[in-house]
């Protein structure tokens, strides 16, 4: 469980939040803002922010549960029809209008409280509770720092069991086993194993292809752990690759040394992507590149900031995102390299532990 004035913190944050946006309250439906906001881990939950009340609706399985997690939230159990149970709490409040969270609320879930609640205002939020997570806390950093010390491990302990002649998808199970044992609530997201000219696919599934000698081998994967993620991004040379081949790999990494040099508080996403793509462009690959350099990493596995093309969101102190450069020559090659990173007030600092040039 968080600190007491760390969520007390983040409930002042969505009250100013009410405040600037002249509402009543904030209906929270998703796992990760109500993660975020109340501490609950449960699967089942509503959460009802108002300027001077903080609800906690869950069913019985997890009334104790979020007892213990949610000690600033007063925690009702719902009965078998949810609703009724919705329209008590709200009973007496003083709202007129009301926030929710339009990208996570289902259509019927909406109908149900627009017909139960016809007085109130509903106003769509789309973005706005995201971009109050994009800053990370001291609490979020050193989850976030622990999820990628057990990626960091497992891969340490992966390298000396990969060889040629292995699939793809024995290198992944082994990968996630190894994961499993150092403890966390699961992968991040499915785990990217690819060989060869099968790297050439950003988000390849793990297939019974041979992991032969003279290639790449790129693997990208992450856990998570207390709600947050971790992500990273290794491509591995086994044997003696030839000269073209080494020529990209050789190009991507400097695109991800350009890149973390570039890091600064006040500049755009565009402005990060530009220092990779800048790289790309000088060596005529700019093709086969993505249209983003990276993603928000925290309770999602991508979320803001977003360092795109055209993006102008602001980079700011205590941000972290990742940084992965790659290019993708369809049946050729395929090389990306991955790491994440914390804003400071003069650059960034690496989190990602694990070394960047692997050779088997």
């Amino acid at each position: 469980m968080l600190g007491g004035g760390m969520m007390e913190k983040r409930i002042e944050k969505a009250r100013s939040f009410l405040k600037e946006k002249e509402l009543d309250a904030i209906f929270i439906y998703s796992y990760e803002n109500r993660r975020y906001f109340s501490g609950f881990s449960g699967s089942n939950g509503y959460l009802l922010i108002t300027n001077d009340y903080c609800g906690l609706i869950t069913d019985q399985r997890y009334t104790e549960q979020a007892k213990e997690q949610s000690p600033h939230f007063e925690i009702i159990t719902q009965g078998i029809d949810p609703f009724s149970t919705i329209q008590d709490v709200f009973k007496g409040k003083d709202i007129s209008k009301i926030g929710f969270e339009s990208e996570s609320v289902s259509v019927h879930l909406f109908n149900r409280l627009k017909s139960i609640f016809i007085e109130y205002e509903w106003f769509p939020l789309t973005k706005e509770l995201l971009n109050i997570r994009k800053v990370k806390d001291d609490a979020e950093i050193e989850i976030i720092r622990k999820a990628i010390a057990i990626s960091d491990q497992a891969f340490a302990e992966l390298i000396p069991l990969l060889k040629p002649g292995m699939t793809e998808k024995e290198v992944a199970v082994e990968l996630e086993y190894l994961m499993g044992k150092l403890g966390h609530e699961g992968p991040a997201f499915g785990t990217i194993v690819a060989a060869g000219n099968r790297a050439a696919l950003p988000h390849a599934i793990p297939s019974s292809k041979i992991v032969n000698n003279n290639e790449f081998l790129l693997i990208d994967y992450g856990v998570k752990y207390m709600g947050y993620m971790s992500d990273m991004t290794r491509t591995i040379v086994l044997g003696s690759p030839n000269e073209d081949l080494k020529k990209y790999y050789d190009i991507v990494h400097e695109a991800l040394e350009k890149s973390i040099e570039a890091v600064k508080p006040g500049m755009t996403g565009h402005e990060l992507d530009a220092a990779a793509r800048n790289v790309f462009i000088r060596e005529g690959l700019e093709q086969y590149s993505l249209r983003g350099l990276g993603h928000g990493v925290g309770l999602q596995i991508h979320e803001n900031p977003r360092v795109v093309l055209d993006s102008e969101e602001i980079l700011e102190p205590g941000m972290i995102f990742t940084i992965e450069p790659g290019l993708y020559v369809p049946g050729k090659v395929g090389v990306r390299v991955e790491d994440i990173v914390l804003v400071r007030e003069d650059g960034c600092e690496i989190l990602t532990g694990t070394p960047r040039h692997i050779y088997i």
